[in-house]
């Protein structure tokens, strides 16, 4: 269960979209509303702008958020029970006395639905959105915990164009961080494959010391915590410090040579011609640990592919050492 929320001065648009009037490809259906009349689609737009104006002071007064689910979960979501679930959502928000719809989308593998509400409410007030990602994050994990829905705790598997808003831009954050930390082996480097990607990360310092205390992601306008990013602290700067400690090392650390073939030499050999060859073999085994240099790990990590080109790296010194 994922919920998005973004807000709007725009009913029209917003219901048009939910009821999928303007898409051929997509279908909908209208689940459940409350406050409006529902004969058209004209009448439930007059009905949200005809109460948006009890409050001028509201600049954005059309709200907006789509609860999204696992495909694991599709055989359990009839209409009825994503009706409960998303008006239970919306009671633990505060979204409460006002004009909504509930519409589910049929265009997608994944369940999922569109909630349009009005952020003036019935009395004229306006429906509060102080610290709404975080409670919106903490309502969806309690929820998933209490009905035994699908908890997506692999981040790196999260479906990045099924997200909208904030949540897309933050998942963009964790991919792009999870990448930079497999190849960069300095902050030099990290910062600058983030920056490619339009990611800036800035450190904070505690008080009066050069001590950092977290950091700070920045995309789009938008700023995140690096712990808002990753709640397990996968994006923090302890651990990116020592992923770029073991880049460093690993990078640092020369090829291990291959065991050399042994070699029966003729007992009549003199002590010359043995330093000789033996001179000879280390200076090809030199120059094919060079030419082993092009074949690196590149900024995506991938084991196998990783255990791949370190079997051609021997098959390679394998061969020139029978060439000698």
């Amino acid at each position: 269960m994922i919920g998005g929320i973004t807000k709007g001065s725009c009913f029209s648009g917003c219901v048009e979209y939910a009821l999928a009037l303007k898409e051929k490809n997509k279908e909908a259906r209208l689940l459940y509303s409350e406050g409006l009349l529902t004969d058209t689609p004209k009448d439930i737009i007059n009905g949200f702008e005809c109460q948006r104006h009890l409050n001028s002071r509201v600049k954005h007064w059309c709200g907006h958020i789509s609860l999204s689910y696992s495909p694991k979960d599709a055989e359990r979501m009839s209409d009825e029970f994503m009706v409960k679930l998303a008006l239970e959502y919306m009671d633990k928000m505060g979204i409460k006395n006002t004009q909504f719809i509930i519409a589910r989308h049929l265009d997608k593998e994944h369940p999922h639905c569109h909630i349009v509400y009005n952020r003036v409410d019935n009395d004229g007030k306006c429906v509060s959105d102080s610290f709404e990602y975080y409670r919106n994050n903490e309502i969806c994990d309690e929820m998933k915990r209490k009905y035994g829905l699908t908890y997506g705790e692999n981040k790196d598997q999260v479906k990045t164009e099924l997200l909208k808003g904030r949540p897309k831009t933050r998942q963009e954050i964790y991919l792009a961080v999870q990448a930079a930390k497999r190849s960069a082996k300095d902050w030099t480097t990290f910062q600058r494959e983030l920056a490619q990607k339009g990611i800036t990360v800035r450190k904070k310092f505690r008080r009066g010391s050069t001590e950092v205390d977290g950091l700070s992601y920045f995309k789009d306008g938008q700023k995140f915590k690096a712990s808002q990013v990753d709640r397990n602290g996968r994006c923090s700067y302890d651990v990116i410090c020592k992923a770029l400690d073991r880049n460093k090392k690993r990078q640092s650390q020369p090829t291990s040579p291959s065991p050399k073939p042994m070699r029966q030499q003729p007992k009549q050999e003199s002590n010359a011609v043995s330093k000789v060859l033996e001179a000879g073999a280390d200076v090809v085994e030199g120059l094919g640990t060079a030419i082993g240099g092009i074949f690196q790990v590149g900024p995506v990590y991938d084991p196998e592919e990783e255990a791949f080109i370190n079997e051609m790296k021997r098959r390679q010194r394998r061969k020139r050492g029978r060439s000698v």
